[in-house]
């Protein structure tokens, strides 16, 4: 008798979960993530959907894979859809350029700040009750920085004005130190 498979009782919060994705395709870890699942079983869920090549790595179309978690769901008895599918066998890779590419399921961007989080130029300041509140306010603000640094930097990076009379001491200080080295250098 075959194994149970672990994610069928969950189908319907994972169907909901990928049609309500703004990923356009999962990987392999993905899948596993996803499904609560180990590599190897992800790698064999991957063989029975249809896959697109992305360099060395197959990925699976989010379509597809609600399709394919529809299929279950409308079916008497899931565990026997299942295994008809795996049965059929792997679907070819295909073959069609790839439009849009959306490897993540949050989007951020500066306008999508928690409420938690407070930014004034050369300021930040987070409100939090629970490490797990914390931690997901610096994970947001991370996505925000790798999605958008140079915009971040520009709204809040504080303005820093110059004095022209320490610039003109720094600049007489740093040719100082550089004639010294200069210096040194002839006469060592």
């Amino acid at each position: 008798m075959a194994r149970p498979v672990s994610w069928l009782p969950r189908l319907p919060a994972l169907a909901r979960a990928v049609s309500d994705s703004v990923r356009s395709h999962y990987a392999s870890s993905d899948i596993e993530r996803l499904f609560e699942i180990q590599p190897r079983s992800a790698q064999m869920l991957i063989n029975m959907l249809p896959t697109v090549r992305i360099g060395k790595s197959l990925l699976v179309e989010r379509e597809a894979l609600a399709g394919f978690l529809e299929r279950l769901l409308a079916a008497d008895d899931p565990a026997g859809e299942l295994a008809a599918i795996r049965a059929l066998g792997k679907p070819p890779i295909v073959r069609r350029k790839l439009r849009e590419l959306v490897r993540r399921d949050i989007t951020a961007d500066l306008t999508s700040l928690p409420p938690n989080v407070a930014l004034a130029p050369g300021e930040l300041a987070i409100r939090f009750t629970s490490v797990e509140e914390l931690a997901g306010s610096l994970l947001h603000l991370a996505q925000i920085l790798e999605e958008d640094l140079d915009g971040f930097a520009e709204r809040y990076e504080s303005a820093v004005e110059l004095d022209p009379v320490a610039v003109a001491a720094d600049e007489r200080e740093r040719a100082d130190v550089l004639w010294i080295r200069d210096w040194l250098a002839q006469h060592a």
